[in-house]
């Protein structure tokens, strides 16, 4: 267990980092397109393409970010009023849920890259496969988050239960 804690971690401190870095990138971004904007009258070819992409990544990471830390929108109330092992047994069907949905979605994002991937963007006018592949990337992490969750509920000794920290 303490290797896949170690792993988590460091998964954690990547995604965050990536996803601090385009957020920070496209609020920077944003404020530069204002200024530009309504001061001289002028813009950044495909800055708004730009921060299109960059909010996918950070949506679809984040995402996945969430779901391993257990913050994805649950509701509790019911499930705290559960003896320790039916709430295990609630958290595992629940991660499993996650798993089975987000998996489904990593296959159902590939069928639909592999049709309109090489589509170019409008503006900078790269394969749009490029910024489309942050949906099969979270969707796949957020799996693998979700499935290390159901672990954890099962395995785990210090498992403190969905929504506690």
């Amino acid at each position: 267990m303490k290797w896949k804690r170690r792993a988590k971690s460091v998964l954690d401190c990547i995604l965050n980092a990536l996803v601090t870095l385009m957020f920070a990138g496209m609020a920077i971004l944003i404020i530069l397109l204002v200024i530009l904007r309504y001061f001289f009258n002028s813009s950044i070819p495909g800055g708004n393409e730009v921060l299109r992409f960059a909010f996918m990544y950070t949506t679809f990471l984040g995402a996945a970010v969430l779901i391993g830390g257990n913050e994805h929108i649950a509701i509790h109330l019911l499930t705290r009023r559960f003896p320790r092992v039916g709430q295990r047994v609630i958290a595992v069907v629940n991660s499993w849920i996650i798993v089975a949905i987000h998996v489904y979605l990593l296959v159902l994002s590939l069928r639909w890259i592999a049709v309109t991937g090489k589509n170019l963007a409008e503006e900078l006018n790269f394969a749009l496969r490029y910024v489309q592949i942050a949906l099969p990337i979270g969707a796949g992490l957020a799996a693998l988050y979700a499935f290390s969750n159901s672990i954890d509920a099962l395995f785990d000794r210090d498992w403190k239960g969905e929504g506690s920290k």
